[in-house]
């Protein structure tokens, strides 16, 4: 039943993630939350108390909703669920609902992210591509998943990459709903992915993709991953914000020399990622130690 009451509860407007923990702890459990007075709630949220009124309503709707979802191969993951990842609990505004098309397993807690822009360098487009898919299938046969966000450029690399590994795995992270792919022009490589890995989104299903929402998966990538490698990245960009929520969370990062962001990274200390004199398979044996 919790799932149920995880995605009711994910209905009530303006209530994040921090919130809906700090209600947990506060009730001892989802179930409780619907014999309480919306009054408590508010008063514990910040939110008004008409924000919780439908809760009743919501559980009917959130169970409608997880048959249709079903019907569509789209798995809705609450903190309850086994199969919720590890290491998203590191987050302190972890979501309280995933929605996942494919499967997450036991094994994708040894993940690296691989992040860059969606314009790679056009002196070196080519080279770039290659070392960076690369990179990624060997990470993948040494048993990484790895984790990026299914953009054009280097996310799209460093999943074909994975793909091309034998038992190769692979997540997308999308800053949009999973009823809406983005980019369009990635579908094929999205249903790939779902049959060796997982598309995953804290977004509801038909949610469009925006600015915002594209960062706020940004640190989704980085807590999923025990390692963060960004290829190329602008100052500012999305690649760069990815490092900065993985420096926070005590992730390893990398960064490979020659562009903006990651010049930036390296020149702050972050580890230098030479693709000349990198060793891959020294990577990939100290992550899977930890």
């Amino acid at each position: 039943m919790s799932t149920l009451h995880w995605l009711a509860l994910s209905k009530v407007k303006g209530l994040s993630g921090v919130r809906a923990r700090r209600l947990l702890e506060h009730f001892g459990s989802i179930e409780a939350l619907w014999q309480v007075d919306p009054q408590a709630l508010a008063s514990l949220t910040g939110l008004p108390s008409e924000s919780f009124a439908p809760l009743h309503q919501a559980l009917d709707e959130a169970s409608q909703e997880i048959e249709s979802l079903h019907r569509e191969g789209i798995a809705v993951i609450t903190p309850d669920d086994e199969q919720y990842p590890v290491l998203l609990r590191d987050l302190r505004d972890a979501p309280s609902v995933l929605y996942v098309r494919g499967s997450l397993e036991t094994r994708d807690q040894y993940a690296v992210a691989i992040v860059g822009s969606r314009l790679a360098d056009p002196g070196h487009h080519e080279q770039k591509m290659a070392w960076t898919r690369q990179l990624a299938q060997t990470l993948a046969e040494w048993g990484l998943t790895i984790v990026s966000g299914l953009a054009h450029g280097v996310d799209s690399w460093a999943h074909s990459g994975a793909l091309d590994a034998r038992d190769g795995r692979t997540i997308a992270v999308l800053g949009c709903g999973l009823r809406r792919v983005y980019p369009k022009q990635n579908r094929a490589l999205a249903d790939r992915i779902v049959a060796c890995g997982a598309l995953l989104s804290e977004l509801e299903p038909n949610a469009g993709t925006c600015g915002q929402f594209l960062m706020m998966r940004d640190r989704l990538i980085a807590a999923l991953s025990q390692a963060v490698i960004v290829i190329e990245a602008g100052d500012p960009s999305g690649s760069l914000d990815t490092a900065r929520h993985a420096l926070r969370l005590k992730r390893r990062v990398l960064a490979v020399p020659g562009s903006p962001g990651t010049e930036k990274l390296i020149a702050e200390g972050v580890e230098r990622f030479d693709p000349d004199r990198a060793d891959v398979d020294a990577l990939a044996w100290s992550i899977l130690e930890l």
